[in-house]
């Protein structure tokens, strides 16, 4: 008999977490219907939190299905009665294994409460527990949410979660306590639900997309093989909208007339046989930063500039370092030759998609410019 229950999750309760934020909306779509379970004996499920600590999701899974066929019934009796070395034999780390002898000691010597828990507030749960070695803040509250089913439960100690908010919520630097709170306040009383629901950009790798409009992409893409990388491209309402330099092709392609042309260009570009692009772009952007991505088109095919260069001629001589934050934001690499900027004692600087890269454009375009020249 399977010792897990499906957990019910109510489809309002959904409904009330689409409308409390955009983002988590497009999260929950992306994600669809949430399956989990829950061990309904406590003694079960506190030496199945103990078993997942500080490691992978697939890595506790070997680990407790090992553990399950060494125990045939996981009771704190049985446990006292198995050998060290045995428990050892599945994986667990000498603590652990103390952890767990520890719970099955403390229940047989009635030092917990374990059967009073569905009639204990979550505080007097978390008083109860914490007294027994190897049982922490975020074991209880893994136990609160995978055993009693509590519905309000989001842990700052579990590192899928912070890393879930940084993701979406494109926070660039570790989550303090005191930021995650405010997402744990804003969501409450559904903790829980949400949890499953950032818990799941792990398990999906949904990290390998910039953000969580990425990942709902629904523009048309095309990818094409080229001598810095994949490229993808992307366009909308028969325009290009983006190129960029990608790892890794993350979308089905879907292809259009603008597309199919862009890469003809591209591969132009790449032969020596294009030195100027003739494609519709749609831009969205500052009036600044439009100004200076329309002059970065018009820097010649070979020819670099600086960007007081370019701030002088959008008549702004002062602006150089905000043409600097415009030329990155350039969503549409090559096509809008932002790696024709460089500084003005000629280094390579910065550039979005890395130095290596716009080292080897240049390069390209110098070694054909010269040929040109040369004729």
């Amino acid at each position: 008999m399977s010792i897990y229950q499906k957990i019910i999750i109510n489809k309002k309760d959904v409904d009330i977490l689409k409308q409390a934020d955009d983002k988590m909306k497009l999260l929950i779509e992306s994600v669809g219907d949430i399956n989990r379970e829950y061990i309904e004996n406590s003694f079960i499920a506190l030496v199945n939190s103990i078993v997942y600590q500080q490691i992978s999701f697939k890595a506790g899974n070997s680990i407790w299905n090992k553990f399950e066929n060494l125990v045939d019934e996981i009771t704190p009796e049985n446990l006292d009665k198995i050998d060290f070395e045995d428990l050892r034999s599945c994986g667990l780390s000498k603590s652990k294994i103390k952890y767990i002898k520890n719970i099955a000691d403390a229940i047989m010597n009635n030092e917990l409460k374990i059967n009073e828990y569905d009639e204990m507030s979550e505080e007097d749960i978390y008083e109860d527990l914490i007294k027994i070695k190897g049982i922490g803040p975020w074991t209880i509250e893994m136990f609160l949410i995978f055993s009693l089913n509590k519905k309000n439960i989001m842990s700052y100690g579990d590192l899928g979660l912070r890393k879930g908010i940084e993701w979406l919520y494109g926070i660039k630097e570790d989550i303090t306590e005191k930021e995650f709170n405010k997402y744990k306040k804003k969501f409450s009383p559904l903790g829980t639900l949400v949890s499953f629901y950032l818990w799941e950009i792990t398990i999906r790798n949904y990290f390998k997309y910039k953000n969580i409009y990425k990942l709902n992409l629904k523009n048309n893409v095309v990818y094409m093989n080229s001598k810095v990388g994949i490229i993808e491209i992307q366009s909308s309402d028969g325009k290009i909208i983006s190129l960029d330099f990608v790892n890794e092709k993350l979308y089905a392609e879907k292809s259009e007339e603008v597309l199919e042309n862009a890469k003809i260009q591209l591969n132009e570009y790449f032969n020596g046989e294009r030195k100027k692009f003739d494609l519709p772009l749609k831009l969205d952007g500052t009036d600044f930063r439009l100004k200076v991505w329309k002059e970065l088109q018009n820097i010649p095919y070979g020819i670099t500039c600086s960007y007081k260069d370019i701030a002088i001629k959008i008549g702004n001589k002062n602006a150089f370092r905000a043409v600097g934050g415009a030329n990155n934001k350039n969503k549409i690499a090559i096509i809008i030759p932002c790696h024709r900027v460089i500084g003005s004692n000629g280094s390579l600087v910065g550039y979005e998609s890395g130095v290596e890269r716009k080292k080897v454009l240049l390069d390209l375009e110098k070694k054909y410019y010269m040929e040109v020249e040369n004729k």
